[in-house]
C-alpha cells in the first residue's frame, strides 16, 4: 500500500492482493479534501454553558457520562426559550410583589393592640410575627417573619416598618399600636 500526502490532501491507493479470474487488477483511490474537525461545540447539561471541547474528550467521556450533548440548532433553540420563559416568570413574580406593596401603602396602616402600663408603656414588645398576624388578617397574605424589619416597638404609638417582598421590591408602611380596653366583669368580686 502506497500514500502520499500533499498540502492537506489525503491520497491513497491500495490493491488488491488476489488477482481476479480475468486478470484486471483493481485499484481504489479515496481522497480526503476537508479537514478533519477536531473540536466540537458542546452544552453541559447541568450548568448549561456552552464550551468547545475536543471531540475525543466528547466522544470518550462526556457522552458516555451524559454531562453534555453537542449544540445543535434544535438544543440551542430549546434553551433560549427556557431562559425566556425563566425571565417572563421571574418578572410576574416581581409584577405581584409590586402590586402587594402597593396594597399595603394603600392600606397604610395596621392596627396592634397591647396591655399598656404607665406611661403608655406596654408590657414586653412587638414582634414581627404580630405584625405580620395584622398583616394577614387584613389582607389574607402570609408573610414570613424574616421578610419584616421593625423598629423597637415598646410604647404606644405609630411607627413606620418594612418587608421584602422581592430582592427589588421593598414596601413600608405604619403599625400603629393601640391601648387594649380593660374589659371588667360585674359581680365576679371575690368574698372572703
Amino acid at each position: 500500500m502506497q500514500s502520499t500526502m500533499l498540502k492537506g490532501h489525503c491520497s491513497l491507493r491500495a490493491s488488491t492482493a488476489p488477482k481476479p479470474a480475468n486478470g484486471r487488477r483493481t485499484v481504489v483511490s479515496v481522497e480526503a479534501n476537508k479537514r478533519v474537525q477536531k473540536k466540537a461545540k458542546v452544552i453541559y447539561r447541568q450548568s448549561g454553558e456552552i464550551k468547545t471541547v475536543p471531540l475525543g474528550y466528547w466522544r470518550n467521556f462526556l457522552k458516555p457520562s451524559s454531562q453534555a450533548e453537542i449544540a445543535s440548532e434544535g438544543v440551542l433553540a430549546k434553551i433560549r426559550k427556557a431562559k425566556e420563559d425563566e425571565i417572563r416568570a421571574k418578572l410576574e413574580v416581581k409584577a405581584q410583589a409590586q402590586s402587594f406593596a402597593n396594597a399595603l401603602s394603600t392600606i397604610g396602616k395596621f392596627v396592634i393592640r397591647k396591655k399598656v402600663g404607665e406611661r403608655d408603656q406596654i408590657y414586653g414588645s412587638v414582634q414581627k410575627s404580630e405584625v405580620a398576624d395584622a398583616i394577614y388578617q387584613q389582607t389574607g397574605r402570609n408573610l414570613a417573619d424574616a421578610e419584616i424589619t421593625i423598629p423597637e416597638i415598646k410604647a404606644v404609638g405609630t411607627y413606620e416598618c418594612q418587608v421584602k417582598l422581592h430582592p427589588e421590591v421593598i414596601a413600608s408602611f405604619n403599625v400603629v399600636i393601640q391601648r387594649e380596653k380593660n374589659v371588667q366583669v360585674k359581680g365576679s368580686s371575690k368574698k372572703k
